[in-house]
């Protein structure tokens, strides 16, 4: 046995020195790795070891060795047992106690003492619709996600014939960040390389976690200058020879006034109803020359919540959009451009006979002449009507067969195929007509002071025709936001999508408890090797170890049952409100699953392991009015009066891409395609994508995440550990923590000789190793296969 400290050799005593320290349980553990492993030595008080100490029984010494760093090496035959740093714990006339503590992996201690906001990750955006949209394709370790935040459905109105136009601002997304980015960087950070097949596999590079916006209390904020205000009652205006109208109350034309009227609690429309929710404290909403102000009582940086509610006149553009009041701007920086969707669906594949019909030439020029035909009773191109005009309205025969609608144009004295664009529409479409049109949306902060008020006067809609009308609704409101969260076209950084209170280690211990992993360092090469328990264990070179067995030694077996309850139910923190809903009439909670053992010897009672950072969620579709089958993660509590519509609690989901949508659908503004982004924690799957889940439990017939854990579930309830004595070599005690030399390592599958039987078995523990002896006491578990 040789031991240096700082590469100086030391004095050891005569008796044996057993070295111990493995369990595998501990690489399911990050703070494990944090911690690594120690053995502490007394080492004789000879001129050698005082010198090297520093000294250190002598009170008017002139250093402390523990006042600096030192490293020491045990070894035996040239194999290395334990390296680390070394500390004196205590010293007396029989020698210096030290301990040497090997491990303590430094990606363990920066992730444990690291906020997760402090991730080096190279990210710099606007918040804007082109930025949400880009991210969907670029390899941007942010992207946003459209959610949907829980509310309870809200009535239209009678007379629209579609419902009201939910226009997607940036505040129907949230930030989602790469796992796999996440993951990489914390360990790159502290100069460790990943070796692993599962975090480069498909599966795992899917995975996205919610980001989170800077937060605060503002409730003492909101109780000091906080409002709420609506309008009194409708107003309606004609666009401008800019097709814009405005909010401002000293314009007399092309004006609805004040984008809002009031905020005087108990006050009652022109209908004579209550305005519920007004308030005004501290006085700060009012009213200088006819215009609306907010004047804190101190200087503040506050972004305002603007919820709009128009219907705007109509007339159809093309067959994915409408021309009207499309757009709103809200004051600099806060220029929104967005389109209004047809949301009409063409019927040229789906004629009836009997039916009246709107053909619409979108490319129309004056002067061209048309020809609408048919396939009427298997007779292909049978005249159906002639026109000169963008529109024509048309109806089919009452009887017979009718179908493939043909539009042809006149070219000199020949009909030709018309090569443009053309729909055809169900017979109550008029060309022009009204469409119903919702928004919410944050700005960005901004500093506000008593001296320096904010006004709304400069609010205007447009991209409109002259002359056509807009009615703002009495629904619309307006209200400051406190929070330090951005808003529409905020500069954005890493940091600023990513502030939840919590340290890196949370996100890889998340990890971990999903996949069921096992992380091993390899100090010397600064490698951590990641996989699921049922890669790791088995990969390394299979072990004939036999003839190994030191039967001077009692070979002990016992059953694992003892250490487990009868129950066990893997799962995830308490859902929220739609998942709380569901679990409300469901069999069983969502992304829960259970297991029991038929043992008697397991413990009594159930063990429940929740993720300890992460939230099921669920996605519903029907949500978004112009593609009602896309599926939308639905977050938040409808009940829960401290929702701020900013932050919710921690997600993980898997990105499938962009996923097409069924014909006549498309998604909204900025994409304007025919498809969206899908982002799920579960996805039944259809003909473009293939379902998964992040469920623990099989559903959908989706298999879940417990495939991570059958495997130690069925060990755990039936087998046993076995604990015996092996011979072993200095060099092949070393070799078991150093992967990848080709010898048998802690990965590996062994044969073992318990004295009854031979079994196949993984490596549990090590409880000691003397080198002299070339003995090493160690637990192994018994493969059900074995």
């Amino acid at each position: 046995m040789e031991l240096t400290i700082d590469s100086k050799p030391c004095d050891l005593a005569g008796e044996p020195i057993a070295v111990g320290g493995y369990a595998a349980a501990e690489l399911a553990d990050v703070e494990a790795a944090r911690e690594g492993r120690s053995q502490e030595f007394t080492l004789p008080a000879t001129p050698r070891n005082e010198a090297l100490l520093g000294f250190a029984r002598d009170p008017h010494t002139s250093g402390r060795f523990n006042a600096s760093l030192h490293r020491a090496v045990l070894s035996a035959e040239g194999a290395k047992l334990l390296a680390g740093t070394v500390r004196l714990l205590k010293v007396s006339d029989e020698g210096y106690r030290i301990e040497i503590r090997e491990g303590g992996a430094r990606w363990a201690k920066n992730a444990a003492r690291r906020v997760f906001s402090a991730l080096g990750i190279d990210y710099h955006a606007r918040l804007l619709p082109s930025t949400v949209s880009a991210s969907w394709t670029d390899d941007s370790p942010v992207k946003f996600f459209p959610i949907r935040r829980d509310e309870y459905p809200q009535q239209n109105s009678p007379s629209d014939l579609l419902p009201a136009e939910r226009i997607l601002s940036v505040d129907d997304y949230h930030p989602f960040l790469h796992v796999a980015t996440l993951v990489e960087t914390i360990f790159a950070e502290a100069g460790y390389r990943i070796e692993s097949n599962f975090t480069g596999s498909p599966e795992f590079r899917s995975l996205y976690m919610s980001g989170a916006y800077p937060s605060r209390d503002t409730a003492a904020l909101a109780a000091r200058m906080g409002f709420y205000a609506r309008r009194l009652a409708p107003a309606t205006a004609q666009g401008n020879h800019l097709g814009r109208v405005s909010a401002n109350p000293s314009t007399t034309a092309n004006s609805v006034g004040n984008i809002v009227e009031t905020a005087t609690p108990q006050t009652l429309d022109t209908d004579g109803e209550p305005i519920p929710e007004l308030c005004n404290n501290g006085n700060c909403f009012g009213f200088d020359k006819g215009r609306i102000v907010f004047t804190p009582t101190t200087e503040v940086s506050v972004g305002f919540e603007y919820y709009l509610k128009y219907t705007t006149d109509h007339r159809i553009l093309t067959r994915e959009r409408l021309r009207g009041f499309d757009s709103v701007y809200l004051g600099t920086g806060a220029d929104m451009p967005f389109t209004l969707a047809n949301r009409y669906e063409d019927r040229r594949t789906d004629i009836s006979p009997g039916h009246r019909y709107l053909a619409i030439v979108f490319d129309h020029t004056d002067g061209a002449q048309y020809r609408l035909a048919y396939t009427k009773d298997g007779v292909a191109e049978a005249l159906w009507t002639e026109f000169s005009a963008r529109t024509a309205q048309v109806t089919t025969p009452a009887s017979g067969t009718v179908a493939d609608p043909v539009l042809l144009i006149r070219s000199g004295t020949r009909w030709v195929r018309y090569a443009g664009d053309w729909a055809l529409y169900d017979g109550y479409v008029t060309e022009s007509g009204r469409t119903t049109v919702e928004l919410r949306v944050r700005t960005a902060p901004e500093r506000i002071a008593p001296a320096s008020p904010k006004f709304f006067d400069r609010i205007y809609f447009y991209g409109a025709e002259e002359g056509m009308s807009l009615t703002l609704h009495k629904e619309c409101s307006l209200r400051p936001r406190f929070s330090s969260a951005p808003g529409y076209g905020s500069a954005i950084t890493f940091a600023d999508v990513a502030r939840h209170p919590i340290r890196q280690s949370a996100l890889l211990e998340a990890l971990q408890h999903l996949f069921n992993l096992r992380f091993h360092t390899e100090e010397e090469t600064k490698t951590v090797r990641i996989e699921p328990a049922d890669e790791f264990f088995g990969s390394g070179t299979t072990a004939d170890w036999r003839d190994r067995s030191d039967f001077s030694q009692p070979v002990v077996l016992a059953d694992i049952a003892p250490e487990i309850h009868e129950s066990r139910t893997w799962g995830y923190q308490e859902g929220d409100g739609a998942v709380n809903r569901f679990n409300a009439g469901a069999g069983s909670p969502f992304g829960e699953w259970s297991v029991r053992t038929d043992s008697y010897a397991a413990r009594e009672g159930d063990q429940v392991l929740r993720n300890p950072l992460f939230r099921p969620t669920l996605s519903e579709a029907g949500h978004y009015a112009n593609a009602p089958s896309a599926q939308i993660m639905q977050v938040g509590d409808r009940d829960d009066v401290q929702e701020d519509g900013t932050n919710f609690t921690p997600r993980i989901v898997r990105f499938a891409g962009l996923h097409p949508l069924p014909a006549g659908e498309r998604w909204g503004y900025p994409s304007g395609l025919a498809e969206y982004p899908l982002a799920a924690f579960h996805f039944t799957g259809d003909a473009a994508t293939e379902g998964f889940t992040l469920c623990f439990e099989d559903r959908d017939g989706i298999r879940g995440l417990h495939h991570r854990y059958d495997r130690q579930a069925a060990q755990e309830a039936t087998c046993q550990r076995i604990t015996l004595s092996l011979r072993l070599a200095p060099h092949e005690f070393e070799s078991l923590f150093t992967p990848g030399t080709g010898m048998p390592d802690l990965r590996s599958v062994f044969r073992l000789d318990t004295g009854g039987e031979e079994i196949r078995a993984t490596l549990h523990a090590i409880e000691s190793y003397d080198p002299q002896a070339a003995s090493a006491r160690c637990t192994f578990t018994r493969l059900s296969e074995g």
